[in-house]
């Protein structure tokens, strides 16, 4: 373990009880397909090569089958090189010192011989000889059969070493936090009023979609239709969700007690409705009218109430919220106090570097990093799990 390594003990679970005084610590990602490092290692393989380990990330596909969120970025016969470019860009965003993508098939690797695929990732321990290797669990994070099979593949082939890795695999506990929460507060302390883009619209729904998947965040999410004419929001009625606009215009008109109505504000793409409510939980303190036929990306912390009453006399209930945004880490320990669990805080810097691996992902993430603040992306991205594997 190199001094510097050493004097990081936030990462010491990384390495276990070894101690490597001759050369740095070697630290391995192996996963399914470009993108998949990001966010099972990316801010600790980050913190790791900052403090001195040599570091690597192995892809066994190109991820070919994936979709092409960016129609700029790629077609489909083009897409597996320019994941395999972005895998390039992602790894030298978060300091890896080696990165690699094989091509044993998108949406194939699962299903193909358990032997096939450890030949392949065999060579790939003896050739890179790591102290740890970071992999998928057995439930390929949400049941990716692709992610599952390179897990596999990592244990059947660290049988054959003489000295076997030791190997974390990454966990994806579900969180109770909201995003629509993390949204409110940062849409609401600033002085002016946020004025995002179609573009920022749409890579939200999916950063959100992908948040869900992976359990970063506990959001009910849809997409909503609206015709011209028709209510978004009832002034008076509880505040229940939060609208990101995708396509087309909707007026701000609010309502006096005389019933005169008042246009304050038409917004288009990009802009969000509906924060005020959910930030001061208290009725809605205007209408949200489609100008156009308007499509709304929806977040709300449960179910629309159909029932909800509305108007001045409306009781709002309290708001279902989240627990706070932080969890305590994960730490487990077996019986003999070996650590069975382990999460690890990435920090601003290797946050920072993650966010910027995860935009190099153009066709899965055609994400702005300085539209989403890191108070938005930092509870969401900056804890790591890990299961160790015995």
């Amino acid at each position: 373990m190199t001094s510097e390594l050493a004097a990081d003990d936030d990462l010491d679970g990384l390495w276990g009880s070894a101690v490597l005084r001759d050369r740095p610590l070697r630290v391995l990602g192996l996963f399914a397909h470009p993108d998949d490092e990001v966010f099972c290692v990316g801010g600790t393989i980050a913190r790791a090569a900052a403090a001195g380990a040599q570091t690597a990330v192995v892809s066994l596909t190109r991820g070919d089958a994936g979709q092409i969120r960016d129609s700029a970025a790629a077609t489909r016969r083009t897409l597996g090189a320019v994941r395999a470019t972005e895998l390039a860009a992602s790894g030298a965003a978060l300091g890896v010192g080696h990165v690699e993508s094989f091509d044993l098939g998108d949406g194939v690797l699962g299903r193909m011989p358990l032997e096939e695929v450890t030949a392949v990732v065999l060579p790939v321990l003896e050739r890179l000889a790591p102290d740890v290797v970071v992999t998928f669990g057995d439930d390929g994070a949400f049941g990716h059969p692709d992610h599952t099979m390179s897990a596999r593949a990592v244990l059947a082939a660290r049988e054959h070493l003489a000295v076997r890795p030791r190997v974390l695999q990454a966990r994806f506990p579900p969180q109770e936090r909201l995003l629509l929460d993390l949204l409110v507060e940062w849409l609401t302390s600033g002085e002016q009023r946020f004025v995002g883009t179609a573009g920022f619209a749409n890579a939200l729904r999916l950063f959100a979609d992908g948040s869900s998947m992976l359990g970063f965040a506990a959001d009910h999410l849809q997409v909503q239709w609206f015709p011209a004419g028709s209510y978004v929001i009832e002034q008076g009625e509880p505040p229940n969700e939060l609208f990101c606009i995708l396509s087309g215009r909707v007026d701000v008109v609010r309502e006096s007690a005389d019933g005169e109505l008042r246009t304050v504000a038409t917004v288009g793409p990009g802009s969000f409705v509906g924060e005020e409510g959910l930030a001061t939980n208290r009725p809605r303190n205007a209408h949200v009218i489609a100008h156009d036929d308007v499509t709304c990306f929806v977040l709300a912390p449960r179910g629309r109430d159909l029932s909800a009453a509305r108007g001045t006399t409306a009781v709002v209930a309290p708001a279902e919220r989240s627990t706070p945004p932080n969890p305590p880490p994960i730490s487990s320990t077996a019986p003999d106090g070996a650590q069975t669990e382990l999460s690890i805080d990435v920090g601003p810097d290797a946050l920072r570097r993650k966010i910027a691996a995860l935009v190099a992902h153009r066709t899965q993430y055609a994400l702005d990093p300085e539209l989403l603040p890191v108070q938005v992306l930092g509870p969401l991205l900056g804890t790591e799990h890990f299961a160790v594997v015995p």
